[in-house]
C-alpha cells in the first residue's frame, strides 16, 4: 500500500509542474462570446494540439494588465475561471478594445452555457504547451513563402510559458509581422544549412534553432 501511495504521489507533483501557472491572476476580467469560425489573427500552424484546450481572441483592456494582447502571447495557455471551475483556453486571435472574447466552446465551458452577454473571470498564465510535442518549436508561417532565402516569417511555440519578445537570424533582426505570431526577416540570402535564429524572451532568456529545423506546416488551425 505504501509503494502505491508513492507512486500516486510522484505523478501528482509531475502532472502539478506541467500544467503550473506563473505570473499574477487578475480578478474581474470581462468575458463576452466570439462566435465567428476562423483561423485568428496569430495564424497559428496545424499540429498535434494538446487536449482540453478552447480558443479566445484576447483584447487589451486594463483589466487585462500584463496579459493585454501582444503577438508574444499568440498559442500561450492561459487558465480562466468565469465561476463554472477553471478551464485552459489559448490565444489565437486578437479583438483589440475588448477583453477575453471566448470561442464558442470556451464559452459554453466556461460560463455553463450561459446566453451571449457578459462574464467576469479570473485568469493567470501558465507553463502548459499547446502541442504534444517535447520543447520548443519552430515554424514558418503556415501561408508564407518557404523556400525564398531573402525572406522569412517565422515564430517558436511550445516556450513552457516563456513569452517571445524579439529574435534574430544569422545575425539579422526581425520583426514582429502585425499582429501575428510571427517574426520577419529581410535580406540575404540566407543559408538555411547554416543559418542560426536566436528567439529571446521577455525574461531576458533565449533559444536558438536552426533554420532548416523549423517546420514548413501548410495549413493553419481553424478554431470554433
Amino acid at each position: 500500500m505504501k509503494l502505491i501511495l508513492v507512486s500516486l504521489a510522484i505523478f501528482s507533483s509531475s502532472h502539478f509542474k506541467a500544467n503550473a501557472t506563473v505570473g499574477t491572476k487578475y480578478h474581474g476580467v470581462l468575458a463576452t462570446k466570439h462566435a465567428a469560425k476562423e483561423s485568428g489573427a496569430c495564424q497559428l500552424p496545424e499540429g498535434n494540439y494538446v487536449d482540453g484546450i478552447h480558443p479566445v481572441a484576447l483584447g487589451n483592456i486594463p483589466s487585462l494588465h500584463s496579459l493585454k494582447h501582444r503577438p508574444g502571447l499568440c498559442g500561450h495557455i492561459l487558465r480562466i475561471d468565469c465561476g463554472k471551475g477553471a478551464k485552459d483556453i489559448i490565444v489565437t486571435n486578437a479583438n483589440l478594445g475588448g477583453g477575453l472574447d471566448l470561442y464558442g466552446s470556451a464559452w459554453d465551458l466556461a460560463t455553463g452555457h450561459m446566453p451571449p452577454g457578459q462574464a467576469y473571470c479570473s485568469m493567470q498564465l501558465t507553463k502548459r504547451n499547446m502541442l504534444k510535442d517535447n520543447g520548443p518549436r519552430c515554424y514558418y508561417a503556415p501561408e508564407s513563402e518557404k523556400h525564398n532565402p531573402y525572406f522569412h516569417l517565422l515564430s517558436l511555440f511550445n516556450t513552457g510559458g516563456k513569452i517571445l519578445k524579439s529574435a534574430t537570424l544569422d545575425g539579422r533582426r526581425g520583426n514582429f509581422n502585425s499582429i501575428t505570431a510571427y517574426f520577419a526577416f529581410h535580406g540575404g540570402p540566407v543559408n538555411k544549412d547554416s543559418a542560426k535564429v536566436l528567439f529571446e524572451f521577455e525574461d531576458g532568456s533565449n533559444h536558438a534553432v536552426n533554420l532548416r529545423e523549423c517546420a514548413k506546416e501548410g495549413k493553419m488551425r481553424i478554431w470554433s
